[in-house]
Protein backbone atom coordinates (compact mmCIF):
# COMPACT_ATOMS: atom_id res chain seq x y z
CA UNK A 1 0.00 0.00 0.00
CA UNK A 2 1.41 3.62 -1.04
CA UNK A 3 0.98 5.83 1.82
CA UNK A 4 1.58 10.06 2.05
CA UNK A 5 3.62 12.10 -0.06
CA UNK A 6 7.23 12.53 -1.13
CA UNK A 7 8.35 15.56 1.16
CA UNK A 8 9.87 19.03 0.15
CA UNK A 9 12.86 18.05 2.76
CA UNK A 10 13.85 15.29 0.53
CA UNK A 11 16.26 16.73 -2.50
CA UNK A 12 14.71 14.13 -5.25
CA UNK A 13 16.62 16.27 -7.98
CA UNK A 14 19.76 14.42 -8.68
CA UNK A 15 19.67 11.54 -11.44
CA UNK A 16 21.10 7.64 -10.07
CA UNK A 17 23.70 5.98 -11.71
CA UNK A 18 22.97 2.63 -10.60
CA UNK A 19 20.55 0.02 -11.43
CA UNK A 20 17.22 0.61 -10.02
CA UNK A 21 17.30 -2.09 -6.90
CA UNK A 22 14.41 -2.88 -4.49
CA UNK A 23 15.16 -2.04 -1.16
CA UNK A 24 13.65 -2.64 1.99
CA UNK A 25 14.57 -1.19 5.57
CA UNK A 26 13.60 -3.72 8.17
CA UNK A 27 13.12 -1.33 11.96
CA UNK A 28 11.86 -3.58 14.80
CA UNK A 29 11.89 -0.45 17.38
CA UNK A 30 9.26 -0.72 20.30
CA UNK A 31 6.47 0.83 18.55
CA UNK A 32 6.19 4.11 21.05
CA UNK A 33 10.13 4.70 20.10
CA UNK A 34 11.13 6.84 17.57
CA UNK A 35 14.54 8.08 17.11
CA UNK A 36 17.81 9.11 15.16
CA UNK A 37 18.08 5.74 13.93
CA UNK A 38 14.50 6.16 12.53
CA UNK A 39 15.23 9.55 11.33
CA UNK A 40 18.15 8.53 9.56
CA UNK A 41 16.40 5.70 7.65
CA UNK A 42 13.79 8.31 6.94
CA UNK A 43 15.81 10.10 5.15
CA UNK A 44 17.59 7.90 3.46
CA UNK A 45 14.57 5.55 2.53
CA UNK A 46 13.51 8.65 0.81
CA UNK A 47 16.41 9.95 -0.77
CA UNK A 48 16.74 6.69 -2.77
CA UNK A 49 13.34 6.40 -3.83
CA UNK A 50 14.20 9.96 -4.94
CA UNK A 51 17.09 8.70 -7.07
CA UNK A 52 14.57 6.10 -8.78
CA UNK A 53 14.87 2.86 -6.50
CA UNK A 54 12.23 1.14 -5.31
CA UNK A 55 11.94 1.61 -1.53
CA UNK A 56 9.59 0.22 1.32
CA UNK A 57 9.67 -0.23 5.17
CA UNK A 58 8.47 -2.78 7.34
CA UNK A 59 8.28 -2.70 11.45
CA UNK A 60 5.73 -2.78 14.21
CA UNK A 61 1.90 -2.05 13.49
CA UNK A 62 0.74 0.75 15.20
CA UNK A 63 4.46 1.86 15.63
CA UNK A 64 5.24 5.59 15.43
CA UNK A 65 7.63 3.98 13.24
CA UNK A 66 4.62 3.36 10.94
CA UNK A 67 2.90 6.69 11.16
CA UNK A 68 5.85 8.28 10.62
CA UNK A 69 6.36 6.51 7.11
CA UNK A 70 2.65 7.16 6.39
CA UNK A 71 3.10 10.59 5.67
CA UNK A 72 5.02 9.46 2.48
CA UNK A 73 3.55 9.06 -0.59
CA UNK A 74 7.23 7.45 -2.23
CA UNK A 75 7.66 4.66 0.23
CA UNK A 76 5.36 1.60 0.60
CA UNK A 77 5.17 0.78 4.67
CA UNK A 78 4.37 -3.27 5.34
CA UNK A 79 3.49 -4.25 8.92
CA UNK A 80 5.22 -7.16 10.70
CA UNK A 81 3.96 -8.67 13.63
CA UNK A 82 7.33 -8.98 15.27
CA UNK A 83 8.00 -11.35 18.15
CA UNK A 84 11.29 -13.57 19.20
CA UNK A 85 14.49 -13.27 16.54
CA UNK A 86 13.38 -17.10 15.48
CA UNK A 87 9.59 -16.76 14.97
CA UNK A 88 8.81 -18.62 12.62
CA UNK A 89 5.42 -16.27 12.05
CA UNK A 90 7.60 -13.37 11.68
CA UNK A 91 9.88 -15.07 9.26
CA UNK A 92 7.38 -16.49 7.06
CA UNK A 93 5.51 -13.02 6.74
CA UNK A 94 9.23 -11.00 6.22
CA UNK A 95 9.81 -13.90 3.55
CA UNK A 96 6.39 -13.53 2.03
CA UNK A 97 7.29 -9.60 1.58
CA UNK A 98 10.23 -10.13 0.20
CA UNK A 99 9.40 -12.49 -2.43
CA UNK A 100 6.49 -10.26 -3.60
CA UNK A 101 8.17 -7.30 -3.58
CA UNK A 102 11.12 -9.33 -5.23
CA UNK A 103 13.55 -7.63 -2.91
CA UNK A 104 17.48 -7.25 -3.54
CA UNK A 105 19.02 -5.81 -0.76
CA UNK A 106 17.45 -5.61 2.98
CA UNK A 107 18.32 -2.61 5.96
CA UNK A 108 18.52 -3.90 9.50
CA UNK A 109 18.36 -1.91 12.13
CA UNK A 110 18.95 -4.30 15.35
CA UNK A 111 20.45 -8.10 15.53
CA UNK A 112 17.02 -9.05 15.84
CA UNK A 113 16.19 -7.63 12.24
CA UNK A 114 19.24 -8.91 11.03
CA UNK A 115 18.76 -12.68 12.12
CA UNK A 116 15.30 -12.32 10.53
CA UNK A 117 16.64 -11.55 7.51
CA UNK A 118 19.27 -14.56 7.88
CA UNK A 119 16.62 -16.81 8.54
CA UNK A 120 14.59 -15.57 5.12
CA UNK A 121 17.44 -15.94 2.92
CA UNK A 122 18.31 -19.48 4.77
CA UNK A 123 15.38 -20.35 3.31
CA UNK A 124 16.15 -19.54 -0.27
CA UNK A 125 16.11 -15.65 -0.39
CA UNK A 126 17.97 -14.77 -3.20
CA UNK A 127 19.29 -10.88 -1.15
CA UNK A 128 21.77 -8.87 0.32
CA UNK A 129 21.83 -8.08 3.90
CA UNK A 130 23.22 -4.38 4.86
CA UNK A 131 23.16 -3.36 8.75
CA UNK A 132 22.80 0.00 9.95
CA UNK A 133 23.61 0.04 13.82
CA UNK A 134 23.03 3.57 15.11
CA UNK A 135 24.87 1.95 18.84
CA UNK A 136 27.21 -0.69 19.05
CA UNK A 137 25.53 -3.79 19.84
CA UNK A 138 27.82 -6.34 18.61
CA UNK A 139 28.41 -9.02 21.48
CA UNK A 140 30.91 -11.65 22.49
CA UNK A 141 29.01 -14.52 22.37
CA UNK A 142 29.17 -17.83 19.89
CA UNK A 143 24.93 -17.23 18.93
CA UNK A 144 26.03 -13.87 17.85
CA UNK A 145 29.04 -14.81 15.30
CA UNK A 146 27.06 -17.81 13.97
CA UNK A 147 23.67 -16.46 13.74
CA UNK A 148 24.20 -12.73 12.90
CA UNK A 149 27.74 -11.48 12.17
CA UNK A 150 28.37 -14.71 9.03
CA UNK A 151 25.48 -13.25 7.70
CA UNK A 152 26.17 -9.64 7.58
CA UNK A 153 27.20 -8.71 3.99
CA UNK A 154 27.91 -4.86 4.62
CA UNK A 155 27.93 -2.48 7.81
CA UNK A 156 27.19 1.37 7.38
CA UNK A 157 27.82 3.49 10.69
CA UNK A 158 28.16 6.95 10.77
CA UNK A 159 31.36 7.40 12.75
CA UNK A 160 34.74 5.77 12.90
CA UNK A 161 34.31 5.87 16.36
CA UNK A 162 31.02 3.16 16.15
CA UNK A 163 33.07 1.57 13.25
CA UNK A 164 36.11 0.85 15.27
CA UNK A 165 33.68 -0.16 18.77
CA UNK A 166 32.08 -2.96 16.62
CA UNK A 167 35.45 -3.90 14.87
CA UNK A 168 36.44 -4.80 18.38
CA UNK A 169 34.08 -7.68 18.73
CA UNK A 170 36.17 -9.76 16.08
CA UNK A 171 32.94 -10.94 14.70
CA UNK A 172 32.56 -8.85 11.61
CA UNK A 173 35.63 -7.95 9.13
CA UNK A 174 36.18 -4.11 9.19
CA UNK A 175 36.47 -4.44 5.25
CA UNK A 176 32.88 -5.02 5.23
CA UNK A 177 32.39 -1.54 7.10
CA UNK A 178 31.31 1.77 5.26
CA UNK A 179 31.80 4.82 7.46
CA UNK A 180 28.80 7.24 6.31
CA UNK A 181 28.14 10.49 8.09
CA UNK A 182 24.36 11.71 8.53
CA UNK A 183 23.50 14.81 6.83
CA UNK A 184 20.75 16.97 6.62
CA UNK A 185 18.78 18.53 4.01
CA UNK A 186 19.45 22.46 3.16
CA UNK A 187 16.15 22.69 1.60
CA UNK A 188 14.75 21.56 4.90
CA UNK A 189 17.14 23.44 7.41
CA UNK A 190 16.07 26.92 5.88
CA UNK A 191 14.42 29.14 8.34
CA UNK A 192 13.59 32.98 8.91
CA UNK A 193 15.14 33.28 12.47
CA UNK A 194 13.44 36.05 13.42
CA UNK A 195 9.99 34.64 12.38
CA UNK A 196 10.70 31.30 14.18
CA UNK A 197 11.95 33.42 17.44
CA UNK A 198 9.14 35.36 17.52
CA UNK A 199 7.05 32.29 17.15
CA UNK A 200 8.43 30.12 20.19
CA UNK A 201 9.07 33.00 22.41
CA UNK A 202 5.52 34.25 22.34
CA UNK A 203 4.14 30.28 22.26
CA UNK A 204 5.81 29.89 25.74
CA UNK A 205 5.17 33.45 26.79
CA UNK A 206 9.19 33.89 27.33
CA UNK A 207 10.59 37.20 27.84
CA UNK A 208 11.90 38.89 24.25
CA UNK A 209 15.85 38.73 25.53
CA UNK A 210 15.65 35.01 26.36
CA UNK A 211 18.84 33.27 26.19
CA UNK A 212 17.47 29.49 24.68
CA UNK A 213 19.76 26.54 25.32
CA UNK A 214 18.25 23.46 23.30
CA UNK A 215 18.94 20.25 23.61
CA UNK A 216 17.16 16.91 21.55
CA UNK A 217 16.95 13.44 22.39
CA UNK A 218 15.32 10.88 24.49
CA UNK A 219 14.84 10.57 27.98
CA UNK A 220 17.27 8.14 29.06
CA UNK A 221 20.23 7.79 31.29
CA UNK A 222 22.54 8.11 28.16
CA UNK A 223 21.42 11.51 26.53
CA UNK A 224 22.65 13.18 30.01
CA UNK A 225 19.44 15.52 30.78
CA UNK A 226 20.38 15.31 34.82
CA UNK A 227 23.81 16.58 34.38
CA UNK A 228 22.02 20.01 32.39
CA UNK A 229 19.62 20.28 34.97
CA UNK A 230 22.04 20.52 37.74
CA UNK A 231 24.28 23.10 35.29
CA UNK A 232 21.09 24.98 35.02
CA UNK A 233 21.12 25.05 38.69
CA UNK A 234 24.14 26.72 38.66
CA UNK A 235 23.57 29.01 35.62
CA UNK A 236 20.32 30.27 37.05
CA UNK A 237 21.97 32.26 39.33
CA UNK A 238 23.68 34.84 37.27
CA UNK A 239 22.21 34.05 33.86
CA UNK A 240 18.36 35.96 34.82
CA UNK A 241 17.00 35.34 31.61
CA UNK A 242 18.23 31.74 30.64
CA UNK A 243 15.46 29.17 29.38
CA UNK A 244 16.29 25.69 28.34
CA UNK A 245 13.60 23.74 26.01
CA UNK A 246 14.56 19.74 26.33
CA UNK A 247 12.62 18.52 22.87
CA UNK A 248 11.81 14.94 22.94
CA UNK A 249 9.97 11.88 24.81
CA UNK A 250 11.08 8.88 27.40
CA UNK A 251 10.93 6.77 30.30
CA UNK A 252 13.10 9.47 32.97
CA UNK A 253 10.48 12.29 31.79
CA UNK A 254 9.13 11.54 35.31
CA UNK A 255 12.46 12.03 37.32
CA UNK A 256 13.64 15.15 35.29
CA UNK A 257 10.49 16.95 36.14
CA UNK A 258 11.08 15.74 39.81
CA UNK A 259 15.26 17.27 39.96
CA UNK A 260 13.40 20.06 38.04
CA UNK A 261 11.18 20.70 40.69
CA UNK A 262 13.57 20.06 43.55
CA UNK A 263 15.84 22.87 42.09
CA UNK A 264 12.91 25.04 42.19
CA UNK A 265 13.79 25.23 38.01
CA UNK A 266 10.20 24.56 36.77
CA UNK A 267 9.68 28.32 34.59
CA UNK A 268 13.42 27.68 33.39
CA UNK A 269 12.08 24.46 31.44
CA UNK A 270 10.06 23.93 28.18
CA UNK A 271 9.49 19.99 27.17
CA UNK A 272 7.28 20.80 24.05
CA UNK A 273 7.33 16.53 23.75
CA UNK A 274 7.98 14.66 20.30
CA UNK A 275 7.52 16.54 17.18
CA UNK A 276 7.45 15.98 13.76
CA UNK A 277 8.85 19.10 12.90
CA UNK A 278 11.08 20.47 15.45
CA UNK A 279 12.52 23.00 13.13
CA UNK A 280 11.18 26.64 14.88
CA UNK A 281 13.23 25.81 17.98
CA UNK A 282 16.57 25.07 16.34
CA UNK A 283 15.96 28.51 14.60
CA UNK A 284 14.77 30.28 17.90
CA UNK A 285 17.57 29.35 19.90
CA UNK A 286 20.74 30.87 20.85
CA UNK A 287 22.58 27.63 21.90
CA UNK A 288 22.41 23.88 21.53
CA UNK A 289 23.52 21.62 24.43
CA UNK A 290 24.31 17.88 23.91
CA UNK A 291 25.00 16.06 27.50
CA UNK A 292 25.28 12.71 26.60
CA UNK A 293 27.65 10.17 28.18
CA UNK A 294 27.36 7.64 24.97
CA UNK A 295 26.85 8.95 21.63
CA UNK A 296 27.87 7.26 19.06
CA UNK A 297 27.24 9.88 16.08
CA UNK A 298 24.46 12.79 17.39
CA UNK A 299 22.53 13.85 14.38
CA UNK A 300 20.97 16.78 16.39
CA UNK A 301 24.76 17.82 16.46
CA UNK A 302 24.27 18.66 12.24
CA UNK A 303 21.03 19.91 12.54
CA UNK A 304 22.37 22.72 14.70
CA UNK A 305 25.06 23.29 12.46
CA UNK A 306 22.49 23.26 9.76
CA UNK A 307 20.82 26.40 11.55
CA UNK A 308 24.27 28.25 12.61
CA UNK A 309 24.15 27.14 16.69
CA UNK A 310 27.19 27.17 18.54
CA UNK A 311 27.16 24.23 20.19
CA UNK A 312 28.22 22.87 23.61
CA UNK A 313 28.71 19.03 23.80
CA UNK A 314 30.44 16.11 25.42
CA UNK A 315 33.99 14.89 24.83
CA UNK A 316 32.27 11.47 24.41
CA UNK A 317 31.63 9.12 21.50
CA UNK A 318 31.55 9.75 17.83
CA UNK A 319 30.61 13.35 18.65
CA UNK A 320 34.07 14.84 18.27
CA UNK A 321 34.12 12.90 15.04
CA UNK A 322 31.03 15.02 13.99
CA UNK A 323 31.77 18.42 15.39
CA UNK A 324 34.98 20.94 15.76
CA UNK A 325 36.41 21.51 19.09
CA UNK A 326 37.44 24.72 19.82
CA UNK A 327 35.75 26.23 16.26
CA UNK A 328 32.26 25.73 16.51
CA UNK A 329 31.80 23.67 20.07
CA UNK A 330 32.80 23.66 23.49
CA UNK A 331 33.32 20.03 24.54
CA UNK A 332 32.89 18.90 28.01
CA UNK A 333 33.85 16.07 30.08
CA UNK A 334 30.79 14.02 29.87
CA UNK A 335 28.82 14.11 33.55
CA UNK A 336 31.28 17.08 34.58
CA UNK A 337 28.55 19.57 35.63
CA UNK A 338 31.32 22.44 36.42
CA UNK A 339 32.98 22.50 33.19
CA UNK A 340 29.24 22.29 31.11
CA UNK A 341 28.03 25.26 33.41
CA UNK A 342 30.75 27.38 32.32
CA UNK A 343 30.93 25.86 28.77
CA UNK A 344 27.12 27.42 28.60
CA UNK A 345 27.95 30.36 30.82
CA UNK A 346 30.58 31.25 27.97
CA UNK A 347 28.34 31.90 25.22
CA UNK A 348 25.77 33.37 27.29
CA UNK A 349 28.19 35.85 28.29
CA UNK A 350 30.01 36.49 25.36
CA UNK A 351 27.60 37.37 22.05
CA UNK A 352 30.83 37.56 19.74
CA UNK A 353 32.12 34.35 20.56
CA UNK A 354 28.50 32.54 20.17
CA UNK A 355 27.70 34.79 17.06
CA UNK A 356 31.71 33.34 15.74
CA UNK A 357 30.80 29.78 16.58
CA UNK A 358 27.67 29.63 15.35
CA UNK A 359 28.97 30.92 11.67
CA UNK A 360 31.70 28.42 12.13
CA UNK A 361 29.07 25.68 12.78
CA UNK A 362 26.81 26.81 9.89
CA UNK A 363 30.27 26.43 7.60
CA UNK A 364 31.35 22.79 8.90
CA UNK A 365 27.79 21.66 7.95
CA UNK A 366 27.96 23.33 3.93
CA UNK A 367 31.51 21.70 4.09
CA UNK A 368 31.07 18.10 5.54
CA UNK A 369 27.05 17.42 5.89
CA UNK A 370 24.80 17.68 2.31
CA UNK A 371 22.02 15.21 2.48
CA UNK A 372 22.66 14.59 -1.02
CA UNK A 373 26.35 13.62 -0.22
CA UNK A 374 25.34 10.84 2.02
CA UNK A 375 22.55 10.01 -0.58
CA UNK A 376 25.42 9.35 -2.47
CA UNK A 377 27.44 7.88 -0.45
CA UNK A 378 24.54 5.05 0.17
CA UNK A 379 23.59 4.38 -2.96
CA UNK A 380 26.95 3.93 -4.03
CA UNK A 381 27.57 1.28 -1.15
CA UNK A 382 23.93 -0.31 -1.71
CA UNK A 383 24.84 -1.05 -5.39
CA UNK A 384 28.28 -2.64 -4.82
CA UNK A 385 27.15 -4.52 -2.11
CA UNK A 386 24.47 -6.21 -4.81
CA UNK A 387 26.66 -7.03 -7.31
Amino acid sequence: MRVGCTPACIDCSLKTTADKLNILFLNSIDKLVWGGLEHWMEMCGLGLAGLGHDVSFAGRPDSLFEKRMAQHDAVDFFSLDISGDFSPSTVFQLRRIIKEQQIDLLLCNFVKDVRLAGMVQKLGGDFRIIWTPGVNLAKHTLSHRLLFSNWVDRVIVPSSYLKNEIVKSGYIDESKFRVIPIGVDEKFWRSDRRVARTKIVTQHNLPDDSFICLTSGRFVVQKGHKYLVEAAHQLEKNCPNIYFILLGDGPLRSELDEQIEKHELTERFIFPGLLSDHRDYVFASDLYVHPAIVEPYGIVLVEAMAAGLPIVASNVGGIPDVVNDGENAVLCQPTDIKSLTDAVGSFYNDNDLRLKYGDNSLALYHEKYHLSAMIDALEKTVSETVR
